[in-house]
């Protein structure tokens, strides 16, 4: 097994230059040290600022606050009993097991985070080896560096995306050794780590398709045996496929149309959207934890005009495919295959926020580097090499400084969302999360400022509005909460934030009829909610309807037995009950 893992991870050069039982000439061998200290050096220096970061955005709903984390079965639990929006065991597997030892301490995800990306690093080098691409060393540092990596890096909810990708590229390489030799034990080992790249995060489901190109551009077309073969690649992409659909559905998604619209709409975003990847790669400039949201309310001809461009492209490219045209149809197509389930044609909970994400590319990038590393092969060729070494150079700093600049605005809420609005002052949501986050820190005047100027770009989120009332609340601007709570209840009348919230208000205003609406509310559309209850529990006490206090209250003990506040109100109901029958 040993001397297996090894023979993924060394780089071709030496492999096949270096006869079994020959001694690696010592040139090599500190060439090759040079070459892996200089990856790992580079690594830790783009992502340095970012090591030490807090918890950000939704890390605190994923992994922080998420009940199954301080179970001792809950890794079993994300195996067989998901809470859901999404089935990815391993890596919810992954971060049971660093919380069960370091607990709240985001060091130690981070690590983790950086050390897997740098096993992907190294396996990507071996990867473009085998595809004889000379320059594979260089593909990988770019790879390492490149801006675009850094959200998927730094930021502890894509832990997801650098679990699945070493699984991933240990199973092309295994496709590989099966395609040249033809052993069983390669390919069901390529199917086994599949599986663990599946389980890990469903985006690497299209690799069954890239391995039917890959084969295709190997051979000039697919033999029988490989397509049988593949036939159990696609076996376990639909399965698992088709789990995460129905998870985020029944989860994440619901009744929300998601706004993406129809074909025509989800077309044009798709066009766009790749245009978009393939600019930021090129010029990776602007990046953004999140983007703004595209509108094609109304479509016009210019909104087709990416994929006609791209289909022009592409039929171009078709044409020239018996010469140039083969090597560039095998790395545009990885990115555009493994691009295709983020394009906006499936429901994700995402496209709620934008159509386009950094975190989205990690992978398919890769397709794009390849390209690249065997561009700069003929460029080498053609320019003295202390030109072409000293352009390689200055690339490479250029991109490390980029990225190492970009990870220290991960170190913290406030650091992140400031540099989004930075980068664009419209941004609703960057407005919004700066202001959830000076809320938090107690700095409400700042916050307030924020979340209208939130509001001024997007009125129609009825989160914004909730977090505005929750600030004027907390100043005792009573009745402009008030204002903002109603606003909010129109837009998503089945919240129960809302009418938990918005029933405290009412409350403190001593509307104790409207307060108990709000409860009764948020019990009727969440039966389940043991706060709703108890809320709506006192409040008919408070109105001396003991009997429907007392069956609310119990209805909160058959949720949690454990809820002693519940426990000891109908403890003192029972025993004033049993003192007033007492003669």
């Amino acid at each position: 097994m040993v001397r297996f893992l090894l023979t993924l991870f060394m780089p071709q050069s030496v492999t096949v230059s270096a006869p079994v039982g020959a001694t690696v000439p010592r040139a090599v061998s500190w060439q090759l040290a040079a070459q892996v200290a200089i990856l790992i050096l580079a690594g830790f220096y783009v992502f340095a600022p970012a090591l030490h970061g807090a918890w950000l955005w939704d890390d605190g709903s994923m992994i922080r606050s998420n009940y199954l984390m301080a179970d001792a079965n809950g890794w079993w639990k994300f195996w067989f009993a998901p809470p859901g929006p999404d089935y990815f065991p391993l890596t919810s597997t992954v971060e049971w097991g660093i919380w069960r030892i370091f607990g709240d301490n985001t060091f130690p995800f981070h690590l983790t985070s950086l050390l897997l990306h740098l096993l992907s690093v190294f396996l990507l080098w071996r990867l473009f080896a085998r595809l004889g691409l000379k320059l594979a060393w260089f593909g990988a540092l770019i790879f390492v560096v490149h801006p675009l990596v850094v959200e998927s890096v730094a930021w502890m909810s894509e832990l997801k995306n650098t679990v699945s990708l070493p699984f991933l590229l240990m199973s092309m390489l295994c496709w590989l050794r099966y395609d040249e030799r033809n052993r069983p034990t390669d390919l069901c080992a390529s199917l086994l780590l599949f599986l663990a790249a599946m389980l890990a995060k469903t985006s690497v489901v299209m690799l069954p398709f890239a391995l039917l190109l890959y084969t295709w551009w190997k051979h000039g077309g697919i033999p029988r045996k490989q397509l049988i073969a593949l036939a159990q690649f696609f076996g376990i992409a639909l399965v698992l496929g088709v789990i995460t659909v129905c998870f985020q559905q029944q989860w994440a998604i619901g009744d929300d149309k998601m706004g993406v619209g129809g074909f025509p709409v989800q077309l044009a975003g798709a066009g766009w959207a790749i245009l978009f990847y393939l600019g930021k790669f090129a010029w990776p400039v602007g990046l953004v934890p999140a983007y703004e949201s595209w509108d094609f309310s109304n479509l016009s001809p210019i909104d087709f005009l990416p994929c006609a461009i791209l289909l022009a492209a592409s039929a171009w490219i078709w044409l020239r495919r018996k010469t140039w045209g083969q090597p560039f149809i095998l790395g545009m197509g990885f990115f555009l295959l493994n691009l295709a389930p983020v394009l906006g044609f499936l429901p994700m909970s995402y496209m709620r926020i934008a159509r386009v994400a950094d975190h989205f590319v990690y992978l398919p990038m890769i397709g794009l580097i390849g390209l690249v590393i065997a561009g700069a092969e003929l460029v080498r060729v053609a320019l003295p090499r202390a030109v072409s070494t000293l352009a390689a150079v200055g690339l490479v700093s250029i991109l490390a400084l980029q990225s190492h600049t970009y990870a220290g605005s991960f170190r913290n809420q406030e650091a992140l969302w400031s540099h989004t609005l930075r980068v664009d002052p419209d941004s609703w949501l960057g407005a919004l999360d700066l202001g959830l986050t000076l809320n938090d820190d107690h700095r409400l005047p700042e916050a307030e400022m924020w979340l209208r100027r939130s509001l001024l770009h997007n009125n129609d989120f009825y989160g914004t509005h909730v977090a505005l009332a929750d600030v004027l609340a907390q100043e005792n601007h009573l009745d402009e909460a008030a204002i903002q709570y109603r606003i909010a209840w129109r837009q998503h009348p089945e919240s129960l934030e809302i009418h938990i919230n918005y029933g405290n208000l009412l409350f403190r205003q001593n509307n104790f009829h409207g307060a108990e609406e709000q409860y009764y509310l948020a019990t009727l559309y969440h039966p389940n909610s043991i706060e709703a209850r108890y809320n709506l529990a006192n409040m008919l006490l408070r109105e001396n309807r003991r009997e429907e206090a007392i069956s609310q209250y119990q209805m909160v003990l058959r949720l949690d037995p454990d809820f002693t506040a519940a426990q000891d109100i109908l403890k003192k109901l029972r025993d004033n009950a049993s003192a007033q029958k007492t003669p």
